[in-house]
């Protein structure tokens, strides 16, 4: 593989992309209440609609991946980013603003179950682990970059760049995969497999989507339970069927019955639900209750960056040398006492410098944390699949995720907003101006959710406690 590291490059690039348009959003919804005169809960969607196709789109991606060429199929995934880009920037209406975040979330969720494929692909003789600490330090800095390229943004021009700017980094991504990336034809696409592959991902979307429904008075709440009821039962369906059959729509059969990787999976989910939830109500806690400016909040931004891009690769390497168990539940409890911290902090600390200081080394924990947990749930994961399952097992792995992490994200939403109309008592739109007449009411809101954050990512650090049978059954699945 001549160029292997250019490739992996290009690959680190685009997933650049993808995780940083996770957190672009959060810092601007005050903007964007204003802009289009929406609530809280409703402006969510513009990050929350990415998240939701993004996770239902990653299952059908690595399914097309294993099925075609992998390359083809890549760069399909960064044009549809890219003209989400430009959609939703273009954007005159909140939904035509909703509608090219929802393509960008397809766009995310194609590219996301190649990269993770290829790196397997280009790293089958060693280093892989080095190269998913490489990968989960871009990831880390790639969201924590978002919010200071928004920032950046909002104060030299105008909201819709903010959106604008995937355009150069997708043609990049473009020009390297064209020029360096290897071809992986697959073994030719199947209608069922393919077929099951996108019902799951539409009936994931749905269970995300009643969620938010069923906390909306009226019809929409029968609908949202309607949402749930029939996207859980076809999925129970799917499932049930393949496991009984071995058809490996979605999984390949010896991975059903790996309990362990299922755990691992989950804790992936845990940590992504952490992630993506975590800059709703930082956002609020920056920007409202502490009141700092676009450099202060950029410092905060590249400090938790910088933090996960110095752990990230170290954290990569040492998974490949120590059971990465330890590691992970290192970085899981020291993400979820950032998160603790952060809550107490918006509540009893008005402002100021103290405030700042106190913030910035919080910041650095949580990257520290990030860093820690990502690449070695990944190597994990990876370590216990055969090299002819490896994009199933990677879209998979991702999809489960990203539906969790589109979860957290609708529930932490809906619980900020039920928070702050029950304390001001308001049955209308609430403005970004109602939320910074009444810093201590929306200071009261991002504990709750931060803390909310913090038992998530307890729960998984308690589930990543060593398991006696991990490095044998990943010896066998992988002989």
């Amino acid at each position: 593989m001549k160029y292997k590291h250019i490739s992996f490059v290009g690959l680190c690039l685009g997933f650049f992309i993808v995780m940083m348009d996770m957190t672009t959003v959060p810092l601007m919804y005050t903007t964007l209440m204003d802009e289009f005169t929406v609530s809280p809960a409703r402006v969510a969607w513009v990050n929350n609609i990415y998240l939701i196709t993004y996770a239902a789109s990653i299952l059908l991606g690595g399914r097309l991946g294993d099925s075609a060429d992998r390359k083809i199929v890549l760069i399909g995934a960064l044009l549809v980013l890219g003209l989400g880009a430009a959609i939703s920037g273009a954007g005159q209406t909140f939904v035509e603003v909703i509608v090219g975040r929802a393509l960008m979330g397809i766009g995310a969720g194609f590219l996301t179950s190649q990269s993770m494929a290829y790196i397997s692909i280009l790293f089958a003789k060693g280093g892989r682990g080095t190269a998913l600490g490489i990968w989960g330090a871009v990831a880390g800095i790639a969201t924590a970059t978002g919010p200071v390229i928004t920032q950046l943004l909002l104060t030299t021009a105008d909201w819709r760049w903010v959106m604008w700017i995937n355009i150069p980094f997708v043609l990049a991504a473009l020009v390297i995969a064209l020029r360096c990336l290897p071809g992986d034809p697959g073994s030719g696409i199947r209608l069922s497999e393919t077929f099951a592959s996108a019902v799951y991902g539409l009936c994931l979307a749905g269970v995300i989507i009643g969620i938010h429904y069923i906390s909306v008075a009226g019809i929409l709440r029968g609908v949202g339970i309607a949402l749930i009821l029939i996207g859980a039962a076809v999925i129970a369906i799917l499932i049930r069927k393949e496991v009984k059959n071995k058809s490996a729509y979605i999984l390949s059969p010896e991975l059903w019955f790996d309990g362990t990787f299922f755990r691992i999976c989950f804790i992936s989910g845990l940590l992504g639900l952490g992630v993506a939830s975590f800059y709703l109500p930082l956002a609020f806690l920056l920007d409202v209750c502490m009141n700092f400016g676009p450099v202060a909040i950029s410092v905060l931004m590249m400090t938790i960056a910088l933090s996960n891009a110095v752990v990230g690769p170290y954290a990569g390497h040492l998974s490949d040398r120590i059971k990465p168990e330890g590691i992970v539940r290192s970085g899981l409890m020291l993400f979820a006492l950032a998160n603790g911290l952060l809550g107490f902090i918006g509540v009893l600390m008005p402002g100021g410098t103290v405030t700042f200081i106190a913030l910035f080394l919080v910041m650095m924990i949580g990257g520290a944390g990030t860093g820690l947990a990502f690449a070695p749930l990944a190597n994990l994961a990876l370590s216990r699949v055969s090299f002819e399952a490896l994009g199933r097992a990677a879209a998979f792995f991702n999809s489960i995720r990203q539906a969790l992490s589109a979860m957290g994200a609708v529930i932490v939403a809906i619980l900020f907003d039920w928070i702050v109309r029950l304390k001001l008592g308001i049955d209308l739109e609430i403005t970004a101006t109602n939320l910074r007449e009444s810093p201590g009411i929306t200071g009261l809101a991002t504990l709750v959710c931060f803390l909310l954050i913090a038992l998530g990512l307890s729960v998984a650090a308690y589930l990543s406690r060593d398991s006696r049978q991990d490095s044998v059954q990943g010896e066998v699945l992988n002989t």
